[in-house]
């Protein structure tokens, strides 16, 4: 072909003429190098090679055999690997933060998350690193596959957003909130309504048993909320000691008998604990007379004032709930 300035030959598919420097708008476009490349991956992904397994053609990028359905590429163990580790470590590490901060609060439940980091940490460890193929076929010694599975990998923690901070304000104390919510829930609530509903002399009373403020760990507040005319005084006394002994292998501090949100009366953690342990031997005298010098009124009060262990115990009832108009006769009724 020649150019229509200088007709000087060109070849076929050049651009510009190499003599004058005229454009040669009907020559072909050049090939971009992203069509290369493409060109050549349709290339390579058309080439196959022979499966390992079943020596089935498939071809060079496959994952999987499509014959016998055995993962053939090597590379898809380690990544796959990689992600479910570093899930499993970011998780380990956000258990352990949190439990070492719910132990300054909720000793059980801090307790349990450090627990939980120490399982995820366990199964970070057992997650295979290598293809169990690759380590069969080539016989990798145990001291270097145990040095490769041992080995900490390091984890990006990803931060949150600018724009999700309000809701890390907002999410955390409810979080909170509702972990401390279910700590009381579960470590005394229940028991007490277990005790509550094994017993039909119970039926009509309600007791609010949880920590101190909801929030103080090691105290217990032991809240009569409400009896019915069936009940007498030793029925809220066989309540209270059905408690105990649930409680008795609990670390608890003190005990504080209230009655509808106002405190009466507490006891220390041995003391408790002691009621507990002597109830289940059955030792009615102590847990019966001994019961009120146990305790320390928090507002002025007549027991132990002279008079019988009887008369305590009764002066005892009646200082706890039998001031109430509605709960007086029961009080009476010891």
């Amino acid at each position: 072909m020649h150019c229509p300035e200088c007709h000087t030959v060109f070849e076929p598919g050049s651009t510009v003429c190499t003599s004058c420097g005229l454009l040669l708008l009907n020559a072909a476009p050049p090939k971009r190098r992203a069509e290369d490349l493409a060109s050549a991956k349709r290339r390579a992904a058309d080439q196959v090679v022979p499966c390992q397994f079943c020596k089935g053609e498939i071809r060079t990028d496959a994952i999987r055999c499509r014959h016998c359905g055995e993962i053939v590429n090597e590379d898809y163990y380690r990544q796959r690997a990689q992600r479910i580790r570093a899930r499993v470590n970011y998780a380990s590490w956000v258990a352990y933060i949190f439990g070492l901060g719910a132990l300054l609060v909720f000793r059980p439940v801090g307790l349990l998350s450090v627990a939980t980091g120490l399982l995820l940490s366990i199964v970070y460890y057992a997650i295979p690193v290598e293809p169990p193929q690759l380590a069969a076929r080539k016989k990798i010694p145990l001291s270097t596959r145990l040095r490769k599975q041992m080995k900490l990998e390091r984890v990006a923690i990803p931060l949150p957003h600018l724009r999700s901070k309000r809701m890390i304000f907002v999410g955390t104390p409810l979080v909170a909130a509702l972990i401390g919510y279910s700590a009381n829930v579960l470590l005394l609530q229940e028991p007490m309504n277990q005790v509550l509903h094994d017993n039909v002399a119970f039926d009509g009373m309600r007791v609010s048993a949880h920590y101190e403020y909801w929030i103080v760990p090691g105290v217990v507040v032991y809240d009569l909320r409400d009896l019915s005319v069936r009940q007498t005084p030793i029925d809220v006394h066989t309540a209270f000691l059905e408690f105990a002994k649930k409680l008795r292998e609990r670390r608890i501090s003190r005990v504080q008998l209230s009655y509808r949100g106002n405190a009466k009366f507490e006891i220390d953690g041995p003391a408790f604990h002691r009621l507990g342990d002597e109830y289940a031997k059955r030792n009615f005298d102590y847990v019966l007379y001994k019961f009120p010098q146990l305790f320390r009124s928090t507002t002025p009060t007549h027991v132990n004032d002279g008079g019988s262990a009887r008369d305590a115990l009764v002066q005892f009832h009646r200082e706890w709930y039998g001031r109430d108009l509605l709960t007086r006769p029961v009080a009476n009724g010891l």
